[in-house]
């Protein structure tokens, strides 16, 4: 898990988890789309190539994809 992801467990107070929250970082994004292109369900980019968003909480079945589309930004990002 990257420092801009992170586990979000149950509000029904079980340790169950439900999904996880990405935050990215503008300022940090160069526009190589690595996380589109092993998640283009959760990062989408806007016009110029640059993630779209900011903070986004993601379900648990999109969890892994987006753990792998974070891990893969060179320019961490995410």
């Amino acid at each position: 898990m990257s420092a801009a992801t992170e586990r979000v467990d149950g509000a029904d107070g079980t340790d169950e988890p439900t999904g996880v929250r990405v935050r990215a970082h503008p300022g940090l994004c160069e526009g190589w789309g690595n996380c589109h292109r092993w998640a283009p369900e959760v990062y989408p980019l806007d016009e110029g190539g640059q993630s779209a968003i900011h903070l986004l909480d993601v379900p648990p079945e999109l969890a892994r994809a987006a753990w792998m589309g974070a891990d893969a930004c060179p320019a961490r990002a995410f």
